[in-house]
C-alpha cells in the first residue's frame, strides 16, 4: 500500500505529535507498506543550518510542499497568517503535489492528521479526487475544549464538523472516549491507537554512571499548565525535597512566557532555585538518554474534560526506558497499565498525595525498579511500532477492501 500522511506539525523533528506520526508511520513501513508525510505550511525558522524541503527520515519519505521555513519578518508573518495566503498557498500546493505524485505511485490511502475544518474538507476532497481513502486521526478534542477546557465545541463547529466528516471513511482514536465524541457527530468504522512507541530507541540508550550525575527526577512535555498540572509537581517535590537532598527535578519543554513565570513564582516561593531547572526542548534523539538515566519520570495531568478525552503520548516512552513512573489517574489511563504492576497512581490535582506517592517509590526504590521492568515489557509486547503498526496496517487494507 501507497500511504500519505497530511501534518501540520514539525517533521521529522518536533515535540509529541511529530514523535506519534514518526511512530506509527515507521510501524507501518517495518510492516512493508510506503509512506510519505506532506507538510502543508511551514514550520521552522530561519537557520543557519537549513535543512531540505524534502527527504527521508527512517524510510519514511516527506516533503515540505509550500516551504519548510517562515519568513524573518513578523510582519510578513503576521500578513500570511491573518489574510489566509499562507493556508492557501499551503493546502494548494500539498494538493497539486499528491495529485501529481498519484500519477507516479497510486496513493491508496491519506491519513489525516489535523483538526482543521478546512483542511479536513480540502485532503478529503483530494481523496476522492485520487482514489483513495481518508482517514481521520485524532488525539484531542478539538477547540476550544482542548485550548480552553470548555466542556463542548459552538452549535455552529459542529454543524460544520458534521458537513466534513460525512467525506472522511474513517477515524483512527487515541482513545476510546474521544472516538465515541466524534462517532456521535458522524458515525465511521474505527481503530483506537492509544499507545505506539518505536522501542527501537530504548534497547540500547546511553547510560551515565550514578557516580557521574545528580540524581534527578524528570518531566517531560510541553509544558503547558492547562494541559499538564507541573505546578502540582513542584508543590510536590517541595514537601519531600529536603528529605533527598542530592535530588533535583528537571522540566524538559517549551513553556510559554506565562507558564513559566506562574511557574518560577513557585519555585521562588518554595526556595528552590538551587534544585528546579528548565532543561528547554531536547531533540528527539537525545530523548531515549535523558529519560533512561532519570530516577524516576513524572507526569501530572488534571482532571479536566481535556484529559478525559486524551492519552498521554509521553507514557509510551516513559514505560519504554524502564525507570519508575508516577501519573496521575485520569482518562483513560488505567485500561492500559495497573497501579503497582506497570506505573505508580496517584489522584489528580493534589500535591500532598503526589508528594506521599513519590515518596513510596524513592523509599521502595528497588520494588519500584521491578514494577518499571513490567512496564517495560508490556510496553514491548503490546505497544511497539512494529506490533501496533501492523494493526493500523490491517485497518487501512480492511477499508481499501471495502470500497
Amino acid at each position: 500500500m501507497n500511504i500519505a500522511i497530511i501534518s501540520i506539525y514539525p517533521f521529522p523533528k518536533g515535540m509529541a505529535p511529530t514523535n506519534r506520526i514518526l511512530s506509527y508511520a515507521g510501524g507501518i513501513v517495518q510492516n512493508g507498506a510506503s509512506v510519505e508525510v506532506y507538510i502543508p505550511f511551514p514550520t521552522d525558522r530561519i537557520s543557519q543550518l537549513r535543512e531540505e524541503n524534502r527527504g527521508v527520515y527512517n524510510d519514511i519519505k516527506y516533503q515540505y510542499t509550500s516551504g519548510r521555513y517562515k519568513s524573518k519578518s513578523r510582519l510578513v508573518r503576521a500578513f500570511a497568517t491573518f489574510s489566509g495566503y499562507r493556508k492557501i498557498a499551503g493546502l494548494l500546493l500539498s494538493s497539486y503535489r499528491i495529485i501529481k505524485d498519484k500519477k507516479v505511485n497510486p496513493i491508496d490511502i491519506i491519513i489525516i492528521s489535523a483538526d482543521q475544518l478546512l483542511v479536513l474538507y480540502v485532503f478529503s476532497f483530494v481523496a476522492k479526487k485520487v482514489g483513495a481513502s481518508s482517514v481521520f486521526i485524532f488525539d484531542e478534542y478539538p477547540i476550544p475544549i482542548r485550548h480552553k477546557l470548555k466542556s463542548k465545541i459552538p452549535l455552529w463547529k459542529e454543524f460544520f464538523f458534521r458537513l466534513v466528516l460525512k467525506r472522511i471513511d474513517a477515524y483512527i482514536s487515541i482513545s476510546e472516549t474521544l472516538r465515541d465524541y466524534f462517532c456521535n457527530i458522524v458515525a465511521k468504522p474505527s481503530y483506537i491507537l492509544s499507545s505506539i512507541t518505536d522501542v527501537s530507541r530504548f534497547r540500547l540508550p546511553s547510560k551515565i554512571s550514578s557516580l557521574e550525575q545528580t540524581p534527578y527526577l524528570c518531566y517531560m512535555g510541553n509544558l503547558e499548565l492547562a494541559k499538564d498540572d507541573v505546578d502540582n509537581i513542584v508543590n510536590a517535590f517541595a514537601l519531600i525535597a529536603s528529605k533527598y537532598p542530592s535530588l533535583i527535578l528537571r522540566l524538559y519543554g517549551n513553556p510559554s512566557n506565562k507558564d513559566k513565570g506562574i511557574l518560577n513564582s513557585l519555585i521562588k516561593k518554595h526556595g528552590l532555585e538551587n534544585r528546579v531547572f528548565f532543561m528547554g526542548k531536547v531533540s528527539f534523539d537525545e530523548v531515549p538518554s535523558i529519560l533512561c538515566n532519570a530516577k524516576v519520570l513524572l507526569s501530572s495531568q488534571p482532571n479536566t474534560v481535556r484529559a478525559s478525552g486524551g492519552f498521554p503520548t509521553k507514557l509510551g516512552e516513559y514505560l519504554a526506558s524502564g525507570v519508575p513512573t508516577l501519573l496521575t489517574n485520569v482518562g483513560e489511563n488505567a485500561r492500559y497499565v495497573n497501579d503497582g504492576i506497570h506505573v505508580f497512581f496517584v489522584e489528580p490535582n493534589d500535591s500532598v498525595k503526589y508528594a506521599n506517592k513519590l515518596d513510596y517509590i524513592l523509599s521502595n526504590y528497588s520494588h519500584a525498579l521491578k514494577v518499571a521492568e513490567s512496564g517495560k515489557n508490556l510496553l514491548f509486547e503490546n505497544f511497539s511500532n512494529t506490533k501496533r503498526g501492523k494493526e493500523v496496517l490491517d485497518f487501512l487494507r480492511s477499508l481499501n477492501q471495502c470500497r
